[in-house]
């Protein structure tokens, strides 16, 4: 008799630990998908105005040498934290098509512009996927958006 109270006690405690749990699990989950969605939103916004701020930058650098005119220190920081904001927020794609596209920009040896514009138009585009995703876009769609091709 006393086996079976002790059995009863022990599967009644068992009981009350799993009803605790599915209450814990039940509130923790909804809240930690909810902190994941907030953060992936948060790092969306940063991506778009890190890269935002790197083509307006561009864009501003580009107008300079176009037109002769000297880039000054202020612009060269902005340059430079522009390109420091990719590193913190950009894929992996994104940072590698730029560091191929750097690396070939300052090659001296058998420039090609064709191949430079080319390696400009593939950061674009892995810029576009990073923020919106898979995209049936490809390089030859986004050349009359490439600066180097439309200015």
């Amino acid at each position: 008799m006393n086996k079976i109270i002790i059995i009863k006690d022990i599967i009644f405690q068992f009981k009350e630990i799993i009803i605790a749990l599915i209450a814990v699990f039940g509130a923790i989950i909804p809240y930690l998908i909810q902190r994941k969605k907030e953060y992936t939103l948060k790092l969306v916004e940063n991506k778009t105005a890190a890269y935002s701020e790197f083509l307006q930058d561009f864009t501003e650098t580009a107008l300079l040498v176009m037109h002769d005119n000297k880039i000054d220190k202020k612009k060269d920081r902005q340059r430079m934290l522009a390109r420091n904001k990719i590193l913190l927020y950009g894929s992996d794609e994104v940072i590698k098509a730029y560091d191929k596209w750097v690396l070939y920009a300052d090659e001296e040896n058998d420039h090609d512009i064709d191949k430079e514009v080319a390696l400009l138009g593939d950061l674009l585009l892995k810029i576009r996927q990073d923020i919106v995703g898979k995209t049936s876009v490809n390089v030859d769609d986004i050349n009359n958006l490439n600066p180097f091709y439309r200015g």
